[in-house]
Parts: C-alpha cells; sequence; structure tokens
C-alpha cells in the first residue's frame, strides 16, 4: 500500500471519522481505523460497533492495499503535520506517514481482527432527507436527550416520517422537544442513538441530500462521500403527541432574551444542576421567585402579554433555560393548562417556527 493525499482534506476527513471509534474500548482493535486504498480513493473505516463509518478521500493510489492503524496517533499526526501532502505507505508491519521533513512508523494491526461491516438489505425501506433539515432536527432536540435513562428508548432522537411531514422528538421524561417539518413521502420510523447524532453533526453539510435506508436494527444514512450504519435503539418510543396538551388556559406571551436573562438572575443564589424557579403568571407580568435554605432567596419580573387568572408552577430553571435557548422567535408562548400540567413554550407564530417544548412541573 502506497498513496499520496492532500493533509488538510485527510486531516479533515480523520477528525470526522474519530467521533466513531471508541475511546476506551474493552476491544483495543476499536481504537483503530481501517484504510482501504484503491482506485483514486482512501477508505478510512470506522467503528465503536454501534457506528459504521465508511468514508472516501480523494487520493493518488501508487499501490493498493490496506492496514489497520491506532486513530488518535494518525490524527495527531496529519493535524500537527507542516506540509501540503502526506504520503502513507506500508512498509512490514508499520505503515510509514511522511509529511514534509517529518516521518513516523506506526504500528499496525491485522486488518481481519477489524470488525466487518453490516450491508443493508436489498428490500430495505429507505427515503431522503435534506441535510439542513436533519442538522436542524439534532440542534433543536439533543439538549431533551439523556445520556443513560433507566428507558432505553429515551437514550436517542425518534425520526417519526409520517408521510407529509417529519418529526424529530427528543425527552428525557421530565422535557420533551419536538421539531416538525413538511417531507413529501418520507416514512420511516428511526430511534437514532444520543452518541450516533454527535457522528452524524460531524458529518452532515446542509447541501447534502441524504439517502437513508432501514432494516429492523441498522439504519443506513448515505451522503456525498460517506456512509453510516447505525446501530438503533429497540423499543417502542412513548406517545409523544399524546401528553402534549390540546388546550391551555393561561398563556402568556413573553419575550425570549428577557425571560432568560431574568431566570439566570434567579437561579445565581441556587447551585447544583436542578434549579427550582417558582413562575407566576398575573396581568402582564411573569413573576420569578426562588428560595434556597443556604443562601436566601430571589424574585424577579418580566413584561408579558398575560390578562387572567393569576397562576403559580415551580419548575426547574435549567430546562427552561435550555429550551428557551433553542428558539429562533423573539417572543414565545409560555402556555399552562392547570397548575399540575406541563407547562408549553411555543413561537408566537407556530407556523413559521414548528418547534414546542414541554416541561414538566417540578411536583410532578
Amino acid at each position: 500500500m502506497k498513496l499520496t493525499c492532500d493533509r488538510s482534506l485527510l486531516e479533515k476527513a480523520l477528525s470526522k471519522a474519530k467521533e466513531a471509534t471508541e475511546k476506551k474500548a474493552a476491544l483495543p482493535i476499536l481504537t483503530n481505523f481501517l484504510l482501504e486504498a484503491k482506485g483514486e480513493k482512501l477508505t478510512i473505516k470506522a467503528t465503536d460497533l454501534e457506528n459504521y463509518l465508511s468514508l472516501d478521500v480523494t487520493a493518488n493510489v501508487l499501490e493498493e492495499g490496506a492496514v489497520c492503524v491506532p486513530s488518535q496517533k494518525l490524527v495527531d499526526i496529519v493535524k500537527n503535520g507542516n506540509c501540503s501532502e502526506v504520503i502513507l505507505s506500508k512498509s512490514g508491519e508499520n505503515l510509514l506517514v511522511e509529511c514534509g521533513r517529518s516521518k513516523f512508523k506506526l504500528v499496525t494491526v491485522d486488518v481481519d481482527e477489524f470488525p466487518e461491516f453490516p450491508e443493508p438489505e436489498e428490500e430495505a425501506n429507505s427515503g431522503t432527507l435534506d441535510g439542513k433539515l436533519l442538522l436542524e432536527g439534532i440542534d433543536r432536540t439533543d439538549y431533551a436527550i439523556p445520556k443513560d435513562a433507566e428507558n432505553l428508548v429515551l437514550n436517542g432522537m425518534f425520526i417519526n416520517g409520517k408521510g407529509e411531514e417529519v418529526h424529530f422528538v427528543g425527552t428525557d421524561g421530565h422535557r420533551l422537544a419536538l421539531y416538525k417539518s413538511p417531507v413529501e413521502g418520507f416514512e420511516l420510523k428511526l430511534l437514532i442513538p444520543k452518541k450516533s447524532l454527535k457522528v452524524l453533526k460531524k458529518l452532515v453539510e446542509e447541501l447534502d441530500e441524504l439517502e437513508i435506508r432501514a432494516s429492523e436494527n441498522f439504519a443506513f444514512v448515505k451522503g456525498s462521500e460517506w456512509e453510516l450504519a447505525i446501530r438503533l435503539l429497540e423499543g417502542e418510543y412513548p406517545d409523544y403527541e399524546a401528553v402534549i396538551p390540546a388546550e391551555t388556559n393561561y398563556n402568556a406571551l413573553v419575550n425570549v432574551e428577557e425571560f432568560i436573562k431574568a431566570l439566570k438572575r434567579v437561579t445565581l443564589l441556587v447551585e447544583g444542576k436542578v434549579k427550582p424557579v417558582r413562575i407566576t403568571l398575573a396581568d402582564n407580568l411573569i413573576k420569578l421567585e426562588v428560595s434556597d435554605p443556604e443562601f436566601g432567596e430571589a424574585q424577579d419580573e418580566v413584561e408579558a402579554e398575560y390578562i387572567g387568572e393569576p397562576i403559580s408552577v415551580e419548575f426547574n430553571a435549567k430546562y427552561l433555560i435550555e429550551a428557551l435557548d433553542n428558539y429562533d422567535s423573539d417572543r414565545v408562548w409560555f402556555k399552562l393548562a392547570n397548575e399540575d400540567a406541563p407547562a408549553l413554550i411555543e413561537a408566537e407564530n407556530p407556523g413559521d417556527e414548528p418547534y414546542l417544548c414541554l416541561i414538566m412541573p417540578m411536583t410532578i
């Protein structure tokens, strides 16, 4: 195996591929890349047994072949190289990496030890999504997806193709984020693990048109120069639409930035991840109150368009801030059905920004 490759292109490709490796693997082979030189390209393969990534880089292949090398060492060498072109060549049991005056000899692993990649079934269901839409769906829901929920189906984003529109959903049982977009003919239902979302964010470009095929256990996502097989989470996702209140009796329209700033101010007295804040809707005001037995009390107010009976509910301010941070709209509706129901947050004009968040009160 011997080839030359543009260093900057190789660096970008290796950086993307690194996301699909395992940093502290029980199987040492999972910390390696499989490099395959063939035709006019170098194919980089990486896997953690949940994500299987193949990524192509244009190269001048002088001698075809394959080699398995430590991923982090190769990434660091290419990233710090002082050259425009990298030379990779296999010499015995080593991979020689040459970049300008720098030369490295990396120990290799038997390529036969590298895991086999899953292949899509011929009759697999398929659909297409714009890269920009997928990235938007991930950005809008990722914060609400837990890393290690006991209910394993919650540890990922649910992509729910409904024929005329697609839903991107994330929830940890205490809050829910839902982003909708019209998409004709997309009917796949995929439960993508949280780590796979990070891999996809590294790979997907906004202008990509992604081809997605799905089998019982895997989703196969194909971009312009890469393909990612994702092991799907197993189980039935909760009926998220059933918990969205059809009607709300207490509806306040508030400026997003001012609401976030007030929440951050009153929670200065609270330490820890859980930041209880009592929210009271009153005539043209949202009142915020925090009480901490160790540090004292805090109060603040934000102007809002609200006329109606007062209502007071306690929420985790951290959840409110993370939800509000994801809106493009300058103002949002903060809605309550009653004192025991979740808060429903929607953009001022939901038709222009089809995104909503639900946050359970702390008494539930």
